[in-house]
């Protein structure tokens, strides 16, 4: 399954986000890559079945304290 998303996200990084770079819009491809490395960690750990903590446990404790 990871090779799947290996695959499927490097067609779209070279495909996606280069045409930003060439049109000059430096900044809007530097978050458009962020945000693309951010979601190919995600998909990458979930494919390989890797536990990813959750930020539930930490708002649950932040909303109790607050009421």
């Amino acid at each position: 399954m990871f090779i799947y998303i290996v695959v499927i996200y490097a067609i779209v990084a070279i495909l996606d986000p280069y045409g930003l770079l060439k049109r000059g819009m430096k900044r809007d491809f530097l978050v458009c890559s962020a945000l693309y490395l951010i979601s190919f960690s995600l998909a990458f750990a979930l494919s390989m079945h890797w536990e990813i903590p959750s930020p539930s446990p930490l708002i649950v404790d932040l909303i109790k304290r607050l009421y």
